[in-house]
Parts: C-alpha cells; structure tokens; sequence
C-alpha cells in the first residue's frame, strides 16, 4: 500500500516521505496510530497544506515522550496478577496492561499499547525488560516486575541475581573441566613427585 507518512517513524521515513508498506501494518498500525494516510493525489493536497499542523503535532509528542522518559527511567514497573502456586499467571500481562501501569506511574495517560513492544503476553511471574518507543527519536527499556504481591518482588530481585551469579559458576566450571581435562596437569605432578621423594629423604 502507498502512504504518506504525517509523523516520523523509526527506519521507515519522516513527515510528507510517500513510502510502499504492507497491507496489514499501514491498516492495523500506521493509520490507525494516525503515523500515516492513504496516498491518493487528493489526500498529497491536503497533507500539503497541513503539513505545518503534522509537524507541529509531531514536536508535540516529542515533548510527551521526553517528559515519559525522565519519569519512568530506572524505576520499576511493577504489575500484580493472581498466580499459581508453580508461578503461572492464571491470566496474562500484554502490551495494553504494561502501557495502564506505567501511566499509573506516571499520573497521566500519555502512554498507549502501540508505544509498548512486546514479543508475546507475559504468562508467569518473573523479572522481564520491556522495549518502549514513545517517538521516533525516542526509545527506552523498562523492567517490568510480574508479581503475586509486594512482598515477592524483593525474593524475584534477589532470585534474578543468584540466576546471573550460577551462570557465571557455571561457565567457571566449564573452564575448569576443560582445563583438567589438559595433559599439562598430569605432567605436572609426576616432575613434582620427584622433589617431594627427596625432600622426604
């Protein structure tokens, strides 16, 4: 489909570019979002004259964006959902429920789901980083906390830190293996067998 786009977006072009997209992302995203309009030479007319009013409208919500990145960044978005005993949310969290919460945090609705990308809904409690893009220019990740209650967050932070500390164990003793499994060693102890024999003499 042919577009006119009326905001700039991310790797795809800047106010008044007419660009060919898919189908389904002009219909179900672009123009829905108000990013773009069908192309026809009717509509290239009136986007001419209100190409002030886009650009305008796009400085606008710049400056939303930026004022949404200095008040969420480095807190935690923390979401509580009933789960089963094993940690499965007998629900799940999308995009449109990370994008309430978060304007809960900030006291105003300025964020919508389409700012929220998500690869797929959240179905177990758990530490998890969440990809913001509230402009073209602007783009932040966020730690979402998926909790039972407020008294588990402290146990997933401490549990999410242990996790990165076994990993690390574990390639330690990867390396370790490895190197015990090296001839060097070996050869070691039998030159060191020697001067142990004489030193006990």
């Amino acid at each position: 489909m042919k577009i006119i786009l009326i905001a700039t977006v991310s790797n795809l072009g800047k106010i008044g570019d007419v660009i060919e997209v898919k189908n389904g992302y002009a219909k179900n995203f672009l123009i829905p979002n108000k990013k773009a309009i069908c192309f026809t030479t009717n509509n290239y007319k009136i986007f001419e004259t209100k190409k002030h009013e886009f650009e305008q409208e796009n400085l606008k919500n710049l400056s939303v964006a930026e004022k949404v990145k200095a008040q969420i960044s480095g807190k935690d978005v923390v979401i509580i959902e009933n789960a089963s005993d094993d940690g499965r949310l007998y629900g799940s969290v999308n995009s449109a429920v990370i994008a309430a919460k978060i304007n809960e945090v900030i006291g105003e609705k300025l964020v919508s789901r389409a700012d929220i990308f998500l690869k797929k809904p959240i179905k177990e409690i758990g530490l998890y980083e969440v990809k913001l893009n509230l402009h073209s220019e602007i783009a932040l990740n966020v730690r979402l906390i998926v909790t039972r209650s407020e008294s588990e967050i402290e146990a997933l932070l401490k549990a999410a830190k242990k996790g990165s500390k076994s990993e690390d164990s574990e390639v330690v003793s990867e390396v370790a293996e490895v190197e015990s499994a090296a001839p060097k060693k070996p050869r070691k102890k039998k030159e060191e067998s020697p001067e142990k024999e004489v030193a006990s003499a």
